[in-house]
C-alpha cells in the first residue's frame, strides 16, 4: 500500500509541475497573441476619441468660473454623469424658446397666462453628412445666454467646432438673436448644413400672408409671416414674424472661420374674440400696424452692431440681478444647491418682463413701475420657500417652464407680494428672496422668521430693497458649534437703521 501510495504521489506531483508550466506557457502566449494585435490594430480610434472629447472640454474650460460659482449650468449630450438636467431656456417676458429640438417660440401674453405656443421655432440646426459630431449645451443665467457647442470630428489631430448663441434681448422684447461661430483649423474644407424646422402645421394656425423683405441698410433677404393662432375659449391673436433667410449650406475652407448673425423679431396683437374677426377691416389694420412694428424694429437691431446689441442685453440682465442669494454646497444626496435655485430663479425671471429698462416703456408708466418695487409691507406671509419641493422641480420643456413660473407667481399672490411683483422682473425678484429667507416687512420693520432648526448652511442674502434709498444684506453662518451668527449691514452709512435679535431683548445696534 506504501508503494502504491507513494506512485500516486509522485504521479500528481508530475501532473501539478506540468498543468503549472501549461498554464505559464498560455499566459504568455496571450500575451504575445495581444501585443500582436494590438500592433495591427489603428491605434488613431482611442486617440480621435481623446481629441474630439478634448474639442468640447477646451470650449467649455473658458465658462468654468460661472459653473463653480453656480451661474451656468453644463449639460452634455448625451448627459454626463452628476450633470444636472436643465432647459437650455431663454426669456424676456414677452418671448421664450430654448435649444431644446421641441421648442417653439413661445408668446407671454399676459402674466397670468401660460405660454402660447406659436408653431414656428427660428432655431437653427447644424449638421454634417460627411463629419461625426459631439455637442454640449451650456445656460449663463447670470447673462441671460444660451449656448450650443458642437465639435467635427475631422481628423486624428484637430476637430472642427461651431458655437451657436442664442438669446430673446431683454432691452428688446420683440427680438431674438442667434450668433452662430464656425471654426475650422483642419486642412479640410467643412461642409455643413445649417437647417430651420420653421413653421409647424396644426389645426389652430392659419397663416394669413407671407412675403420676402428687403431693407436698403442691408443686402440679405428676410421672410416676413403673418399667422393667427386659436387659443383658449374661442379667442384668438394675431402675430408677425420677422426673421433672417439663412443659407442652407455652408462651406468653410481650411484654417478659415465663418460667423452669421440671424435676427427674428416677433411681434403679436392682445387676445381677441371671435367676434373681432367678423370686423375684417380692423383685422387688415391691425395685421399691417404688426407688419410694420416688425419692420421698425428689425431696422432698429440693424443699425446696431451685434457687439452692442449683446452687451447691451447682458448689462440689463446685470442690474436685474444686483439683488441675490446664495448658500453654502451641500454634498448630502438629494439635497439643493446654489445651481438649483438660480436655474429656478433664473427660469422665473424669464418669464417676467423687466419694464424698468425696456426702451419704448413710456416715463410715467416706468414711474409707476418703480414704485410698485417699493410697496413691500406685508410681503412675505409665510414660511420660507426652500421648504417647497414642488417650487423647485426641473421643467422638461417650455410648457413646464410657464408652469413653474406661475407656481411661485400664485404662491408669491397669496403671501401678500402681489403688489411688489408688479414692478415686473426686479420686484418678482425681491420677492422670492423674502420667501427663500422668510423675510417679512411690517409698518418699516423687517423681521426674519426662519425655524433655527433650518440654519444649518451659510446664507447671504445681497441688496434686499429696505425702504426707497437703501440696501440691506444678510449673512448666515453655521459656526463649529452648529450655532448660526446673523450679520447684516446697509449699503449707506448714513441710514438711521438699526438691528436686534428675536425679541428685541438687548438693545438694538445702529447699523
Amino acid at each position: 500500500m506504501k508503494a502504491i501510495d507513494r506512485r500516486y504521489g509522485i504521479t500528481f506531483r508530475r501532473l501539478k509541475r506540468r498543468s503549472r508550466r501549461s498554464l505559464i506557457f498560455c499566459i504568455i502566449g496571450a500575451i504575445i497573441i495581444l501585443y500582436l494585435l494590438s500592433k495591427l490594430m489603428p491605434r488613431q480610434v482611442t486617440y480621435q476619441n481623446i481629441q474630439y472629447d478634448a474639442c468640447i472640454q477646451n470650449r467649455l474650460e473658458q465658462f468654468s468660473r460661472d459653473q463653480t460659482e453656480m451661474n451656468a449650468i453644463f449639460n452634455h449630450e448625451p448627459i454626463q454623469y452628476g450633470e444636472i438636467v436643465s432647459l437650455p431656456f431663454t426669456g424676456n417676458g414677452y418671448l421664450g424658446l430654448s435649444l431644446s429640438s421641441q421648442s417653439q417660440i413661445q408668446l407671454l401674453t399676459d402674466i397670468r397666462s401660460q405660454f402660447i405656443s406659436s408653431g414656428y421655432s427660428p432655431i437653427v440646426r447644424i449638421s454634417s453628412d460627411t463629419w461625426e459630431d459631439s455637442s454640449a449645451t451650456m445656460m449663463q443665467m447670470k447673462e441671460g445666454l444660451v449656448r450650443r457647442i458642437q465639435c467635427f470630428k475631422i481628423s486624428k489631430e484637430r476637430s472642427a467646432h461651431v458655437t451657436h448663441l442664442l438669446y430673446t434681448h431683454r432691452k428688446r422684447p420683440s427680438l431674438i438673436v442667434q450668433e452662430i461661430d464656425i471654426t475650422n483649423p483642419s486642412e479640410h474644407t467643412l461642409d455643413l448644413d445649417l437647417k430651420q424646422k420653421k413653421q409647424i402645421s396644426t389645426n389652430d394656425l392659419k397663416q394669413l400672408n407671407q412675403q420676402d423683405i428687403q431693407f436698403d441698410t442691408t443686402k440679405d433677404i428676410f421672410i416676413m409671416i403673418t399667422n393667427q393662432l386659436s387659443i383658449r375659449q374661442h379667442n384668438f391673436i394675431i402675430y408677425v414674424i420677422l426673421t433672417h433667410k439663412i443659407i442652407s449650406n455652408s462651406h468653410i475652407k481650411s484654417g478659415s472661420q465663418e460667423k452669421q448673425i440671424i435676427f427674428t423679431v416677433v411681434k403679436f396683437s392682445s387676445i381677441l374674440s371671435e367676434n373681432s374677426l367678423l370686423n375684417k377691416t380692423y383685422i387688415e389694420q391691425l395685421q399691417e400696424q404688426l407688419q410694420q412694428q416688425a419692420k421698425n424694429d428689425m431696422l432698429n437691431a440693424l443699425s446696431i452692431s451685434s457687439i452692442r446689441l449683446l452687451q447691451e442685453h447682458i448689462n440689463t440682465w446685470s442690474l436685474i440681478w444686483q439683488s441675490g442669494f446664495s448658500i453654502s454646497r451641500s454634498l448630502a444626496p438629494s439635497t439643493m444647491n446654489g445651481d438649483i435655485i438660480n436655474r429656478t430663479v433664473y427660469y422665473i425671471l424669464c418669464s417676467t418682463s423687466a419694464p424698468l429698462y425696456e426702451l419704448n416703456i413710456d416715463e410715467t408708466k416706468r414711474n409707476e413701475f418703480n414704485q410698485s418695487l417699493f410697496q413691500v409691507d406685508q410681503c412675505y406671509e409665510s414660511h420660507s420657500t426652500l421648504m417647497g419641493e414642488k417650487l423647485w422641480i426641473a421643467p422638461g420643456d417650455d410648457l413646464a417652464v410657464s408652469q413653474l413660473t406661475n407656481l411661485w407667481r400664485s404662491t408669491l399672490s397669496r403671501k401678500g407680494c402681489f403688489t411688489l411683483m408688479r414692478s415686473g422682473a426686479n420686484g418678482v425678484l425681491q420677492s422670492i428672496l423674502l420667501s427663500i429667507g422668510g423675510i417679512r416687512f411690517r409698518n418699516h420693520h423687517l423681521e426674519m422668521y426662519l425655524d433655527p432648526k433650518e440654519l444649518h448652511r451659510d446664507m447671504f442674502f445681497r441688496s434686499i430693497n429696505f425702504g426707497k434709498q437703501y440696501h440691506i444684506n444678510i449673512s448666515i453662518t453655521v459656526g463649529h458649534d452648529n450655532r448660526a451668527v446673523i450679520d447684516v449691514s446697509i449699503d449707506n452709512e448714513n441710514a438711521q437703521a438699526y438691528a436686534c435679535d428675536a425679541g428685541c431683548l438687548d438693545s438694538p445696534t445702529k447699523l
